[in-house]
């Protein structure tokens, strides 16, 4: 045969043969073939829980604090620091000479409480319509600018408490972080004022005002000096459990998420319930202080400390104020819900992703799924898988434009070796000949 002939027929043959491999193998190929999946999974349902563990401290659900002028004025104290009081028990008495002055500062006191208070709602009225407004406007490029300043006035003196909330040309869920911020500040002064107002109201309820008395039931839990004015804590006898939430913690935690607790004088665990947390950043004070001594994990922020009250679902009066527990705060929870291995899933974006199940046919196709929240190393599925799915894994389906057909390794099932040993060679010979 002619040499060039030979050589033409080669090429033309190779070119051939190359040309159907490009077409059935290539990444853009529309011909169909069966696709190797060596991992899959059967899915069942089971329960998740996703825990945040926080060291926690029983504290006050709320503290009343009375202001006395001076030690001058207090006659004979009656109470002394861990003592228990009830509501109207007297504290301290009054010396006759300076009985009427405190009267006169108690309803100095009770009127500019009264006009801080109503400052401080009108703030909170205006904040809440520049906030209506910004969303309105609907628009990134909107600028608006809110300000206000608070005079808060005591017999001793005037303290200016400045709210700034500048709304520049961010996005709009910014703007309304920083209304929500302002407005969380001033609502938790006017909560404070409050509770000033009941105290000194309780003091002047009483005929001749000659004695300190207690607003509430609770314990004396400290008698200082502030200011050059003494100063009386009163811890109520109603507890709860306070603990802090730091960085992202803030945002992972929702009210009325379980909490488990655990604490020295009760045998058992037992469950709560979060029932606030805090907007602004945690006050100084001894709890704080205590929980950053129990917490030794270093933050960038310090002030990145938001209160997290928890309401145990049983009575904790056995425990003293200040006791260390241990909560467990269910940030998520999942019952009866599918799971995913989370290196299954392909094209993720915040809580959705698509996974490959094996249809009834044997092809994998691509189904889109919502996560509810990861797990250690997997992902729970609350919408777009069920239990019974097939969920197969192999990197390269996602090359291709269809559902590829798949086939799966062939189960094996080996016998025992007591099971071989149970039959002797005629039972072995018995099956191999007949």
């Amino acid at each position: 045969m002619n040499k060039w002939l030979t050589i033409g027929i080669s090429i033309a043959i190779s070119a051939f043969i190359g040309a159907n491999a490009i077409l059935l193998f290539s990444d853009k190929s529309i011909i169909l073939k069966d696709v190797y999946v060596h991992k899959y999974e059967r899915l069942a349902n089971d329960s998740f829980e996703e825990l945040l563990p926080k060291e926690s401290l029983v504290a006050p659900r709320s503290m009343n604090t009375i202001y006395i002028k001076s030690e001058d004025t207090i006659k004979d104290w009656l109470v002394k620091e861990g003592d228990v009081v009830t509501a109207g028990q007297e504290v301290a008495t009054l010396n006759t000479s300076t009985a009427d002055e405190q009267e006169l500062l108690w309803r100095s006191e009770q009127e500019a409480l009264k006009d801080q208070l109503t400052e401080l709602n009108l703030t909170v009225r205006s904040l809440e319509s520049d906030r209506k407004k910004a969303d309105d406007a609907n628009s990134t490029s909107s600028n608006g600018n809110t300000s206000d300043n608070v005079a808060e006035t005591t017999e001793e003196q005037t303290v200016n408490v400045d709210i700034n909330v500048d709304v520049g040309a961010d996005v709009e869920v910014s703007q309304d972080g920083a209304f929500a911020q302002a407005i969380a500040q001033v609502q938790q002064k006017i909560s404070d004022v409050n509770k000033q107002l009941v105290v000194v109201k309780a003091q002047l309820a009483q005929e001749g005002a000659a004695a300190v008395i207690s607003p509430v039931d609770g314990v004396v839990s400290r008698i200082r000096d502030e200011n050059d004015r003494l100063a009386v804590e009163i811890y109520s006898t109603e507890k709860i459990i306070i603990t802090y939430a730091i960085d992202e913690q803030w945002q992972d935690v929702q009210v009325k998420d379980r909490v488990r607790l655990q604490a020295d004088g009760i045998d058992r665990s037992f469950e709560g319930t979060v029932t606030e947390i805090s907007q602004v950043p945690a006050r100084d004070s001894e709890y704080l202080t205590t929980y950053k001594s129990l917490d030794t994990k270093e933050h960038a922020n310090p002030l990145e400390y938001y209160e997290v009250r928890i309401q145990a679902n049983e009575p904790i009066e056995n425990l003293p104020f200040g006791n260390n527990t241990n909560a467990m705060i269910i940030v998520n929870e999942a019952k009866k819900a599918a799971s995913v291995n989370t290196d299954w899933l392909y094209d993720r974006l915040d809580e959705s992703a698509v996974a490959y199940v094996m249809s009834q046919n044997g092809f994998a196709a691509k189904l889109p799924v919502t996560i509810a929240f990861d797990w250690k190393t997997r992902s729970v599925i609350s919408k777009g898988l069920q239990a019974g799915s097939i969920v197969v894994h192999e990197p390269r389906i996602s090359d291709y434009r269809y559902a590829p057909a798949i086939f799966m390794p062939m189960p094996v099932d080996s016998p025992s070796w007591k099971s071989i040993k149970a039959n002797g060679w005629r039972t072995y010979l018995k099956f191999l000949v007949f």
